[in-house]
């Protein structure tokens, strides 16, 4: 597939779908492979969910892999990047499905959600929607008014902070 490129017939059979979505009130559409309902994006950018891993109750970024369905992005590799160097949590990329998600959600692990990419760098996913049940995805549980969970607030301050030179960071140079 064509998946790992910026191409518009990527995003031209995605516009039916997203309509259909918007007449339904949502935001965007969860892009999901296979029999298994594997996670791969959410509309033009890639997912990311930040939970308590169900094994081991650690804290974990996860994201859809680089196996040529999902495009490779400076926005994606940013936050895996900058996570990894904060070590504060695993940060994984693997194959996830629905079913983990829901899980997670439904059994309280879900901490937030966000999509990622160029245009919108970070986005907030306040819930999905996933065989006619819609799940609520909490964004700030210690603030209801928050727009935005934790990590992801910090994510893009830190990705805006870098770009206007307010944070030194190795990918920008500030020159006078």
């Amino acid at each position: 597939g064509t998946g790992d490129v910026k191409l518009g017939s990527n995003y031209a059979l995605g516009i039916k779908p997203q309509v259909e979505a918007a007449k339904k009130g949502y935001a965007q559409v969860l892009w999901v492979f296979g029999p298994d309902y594997q996670v791969t994006e959410v509309g033009t950018m890639n997912q990311f969910f930040f939970w308590k891993n169900a094994k081991t109750g650690r804290p974990e970024l996860v994201t859809a892999p680089l196996d040529g369905t999902i495009l490779p992005g400076i926005t994606r590799d940013s936050i895996l990047s900058l996570c990894r160097e904060w070590k504060e949590f695993d940060v994984v990329e693997r194959p996830y499905t629905m079913t983990e998600v829901v899980d997670a959600v439904k059994s309280g692990r879900m901490l937030e959600a966000f999509g990622a990419g160029t245009a919108a760098i970070v986005s907030p996913v306040d819930g999905v929607s996933f065989k006619g049940v819609d799940y609520s995805i909490p964004l700030n549980p210690k603030d209801p008014k928050a727009q935005s969970g934790p990590l992801a607030a910090r994510l893009i301050d830190t990705i805006m902070n870098i770009q206007y030179g307010k944070q030194k960071h190795p990918w920008s140079v500030v020159i006078n």
